[in-house]
């Protein structure tokens, strides 16, 4: 009976081993990783097998943030593992042999980029190699480890954790093999806690065979650090023991955030719930110092370099200048333009001379065709300066703009960008400026077919009546109707004379008194009551457009919002969360996810503005 009792009991013991192993497999560990400056979070976070990462909750305080996952290996420097073996005499022979196997194997297997060190301990903690990250480097040393009396397992936790701390991996651990319990350490179980909770090291330690640690120093120090004790019961299950260890410190993930709280020395819990299994951490919100600024290296921020720079923006805008105020040559005829005699309309012979200004005699090139567009947009805003000198301006002022900006930032390659920054500002000013004009010319067209009108029933001809129009225009448009009279008094038909100047401006309005003039030389009529009734729809399809500007105004309005938007939240994610939205600019599918906004929001632009522009 007690033999089948104690059969039942060993049962029961081995049922309920890997029950515990599982538990302790399910469950989630959460460490502070010091690199980051508040108000940037970053933890590294151990997570169960087949847990979903990415549908973890986090808090602080209660206060849900955004947080962002990534798997250990991107990060720069995924782990920084100080490997601890116990070199005493009692490890000589097949125990020292089976622990350097497998120091060997967690150096080999840790993570690409990781480094690692390797410690020994007996009478006092040493270094038997220094940080790397070439696994095939540790031979040499690992195989002359001469083992020496006492043991100092506390002390080394010490020296190993102030070794790490001045480490830059994203996860810091110490794994340490012993056979025995401490005896001539100086500190104590506490002092190699705290020090491994300074650096936010976690602590794993392996017992071997017939291990006579103290077990309640053992605990404590692996549960405050975030580690785990195991205990093999045979030498060639440290491989395995090892091997297991790496693939766990492989399976990290770095959790980083931007936090939302202020206020130095406030206590912060962190809360972190996956999978339902939760992890806490607190820590204390540090003082938010400045970040000292990272200092410009390279020949680009030496001073010749500065000067040199200062010198040729310099040297572009005064010739810009001299090219813009120095003397220019002009012929008689242009002159003598402009010039009249009080009121009274100049003689037929100064009309073919010397004419007030000569407009246009193309109409305005498509957008497609950029010089074009540009020289005729010039033109037409009337700026009075060549295109090519317009555009040097712009240009010349673009990069002294931009020289000036950049050597007050500390930056004088900005300055290249300064040409392309005034030529776009200057196609942008002189469009608008053009497009002002014919927008101008369109409101003034039903007053101008009113005058037309009111002289063709005093009963001028149409050629004395668009004179008329000519006088009383004002100083934008009055040279348009003004090139009519001068082609009709050239010998044109006063029809051409219009058609051309409709083909010169392209207004649809202006080509109703095209098509009247036309109809009343082959047909006859009353032309008088016939441009009355094209002022009249003139003057109602313009208040049909301006109604049409008020009734979509709204929709103009959400269209430049919806675009303008997620532009400018990106910028300000930038800037109050930058490890948020890094995670999108360094990830290539976040790059493509950027991408494919972008152009959703080009499409979605475009459509709203085949929406709310009506041609009328």
């Amino acid at each position: 009976m007690k033999r089948l009792l104690l059969i039942v009991a060993i049962l029961a013991g081995l049922a309920a081993a890997p029950a515990q192993a599982a538990q302790a497999d399910q469950s989630v560990r959460l460490v502070l990783s010091p690199g980051a400056r508040f108000p940037d979070r970053q933890f590294t976070i151990d997570l169960p097998p087949g847990t979903e990462p990415y549908s973890l909750e986090v808090t602080e305080n209660g206060v849900p943030v955004i947080p962002h996952l990534a798997p250990i290996g991107e990060h720069r420097v995924p782990l920084s593992v100080a490997v601890l073996l116990d070199t005493s005499n009692s490890m000589r022979g097949e125990p020292l042999s089976a622990a350097v196997d497998a120091a060997e194997t967690l150096i080999g297997q840790k993570p690409d980029r990781s480094e690692a060190a390797v410690f020994g301990f007996a009478q006092t903690p040493y270094q038997i190699h220094a940080w790397s990250t070439d696994a095939a480097t540790f031979d040499a040393s690992l195989q002359s480890i001469t083992p020496s009396s006492g043991t100092s397992i506390w002390n080394a936790i010490g020296m190993a954790s102030q070794s790490v701390g001045e480490r830059s991996g994203a996860s810091r651990a110490l794994v340490l093999l012993t056979d025995g319990r401490d005896t001539t350490s100086g500190a104590s179980v506490t002092d190699a806690v705290n020090a491994a909770r300074s650096v936010h090291a976690r602590v794993f330690v392996v017992g071997l065979p017939g291990a006579s640690t103290d077990r309640a120093d053992i605990d404590r120090l692996v549960a405050e650090t975030g580690g785990k004790y195991v205990q093999v019961h045979s030498l060639g299950e440290l491989h395995r023991v090892y091997a297991s260890l790496a693939t766990e410190l492989s399976r990290q993930y770095v959790l980083t955030y931007a936090s939302q709280l202020r206020g130095t020395g406030h206590p912060v819990t962190v809360d972190v719930r996956v999978a339902g299994l939760t992890a806490e951490v607190q820590y204390t919100i540090p003082p938010m110092a400045d970040a000292p600024a990272p200092k410009p290296s390279g020949w680009w921020t030496s001073t010749q370099a500065r000067e040199a720079i200062a010198a040729a923006v310099g040297i572009l805008v005064l010739g810009m200048t001299y090219l813009l105020v120095r003397p220019k040559r002009r012929d008689p005829a242009r002159r003598l333009r402009g010039y009249r005699l009080g009121s009274a309309p100049p003689p037929q012979d100064a009309l073919l001379l010397a004419a007030p200004r000569r407009p246009r005699s193309r109409p305005r090139p498509g957008a497609r065709r950029l010089w074009a567009r540009f020289a005729a947009d010039v033109d037409r805003a009337e700026l009075q300066m060549a295109p090519a000198r317009m555009l040097l301006l712009a240009m010349g002022i673009g990069t002294a703009v931009a020289g000036g900006a950049g050597l007050a930032a500390g930056r004088p390659i900005a300055v290249v960008a300064g040409p392309v920054l005034g030529a776009i500002g200057a196609w942008l000013y002189v469009g608008r400026a053009a497009s002002a004009w014919y927008a101008h010319f369109d409101d003034q067209l039903p007053d101008a077919l009113a005058v037309l009108a009111s002289s063709l029933r005093a009963g001028h001809s149409l050629l004395q009546a668009i004179d008329n129009v000519a006088q009383e225009a004002d100083d934008k448009t009055d040279a348009e109707w003004a090139e009519v009279v001068r082609q009709t008094r050239l010998g044109i038909p006063v029809e051409d004379a219009i058609d051309d100047m409709t083909h010169r401006i392209g207004s649809r309005d202006l080509h109703w008194i095209s098509l009247v003039a036309r109809v009343q030389h082959q047909a006859g009529g009353n032309m008088a009551e016939m441009f009355d009734i094209v002022a009249e729809t003139v003057r109602q399809r313009h208040r049909l457009r301006g109604q049409l500007q008020a009734l979509t105004a709204q929709g103009r309005m959400t269209r430049w919002v919806l675009t303008i938007a997620p532009f400018a939240l990106g910028g300000l994610l930038i800037l109050m969360s930058p490890t948020y939205i890094n995670g999108f600019l360094t990830s290539t599918a976040g790059q493509a996810m950027i991408a494919g906004a972008c152009c959703l929001i080009v499409v979605g632009s475009v459509w709203l503005k085949k929406i709310v522009e009506i041609e009328v």
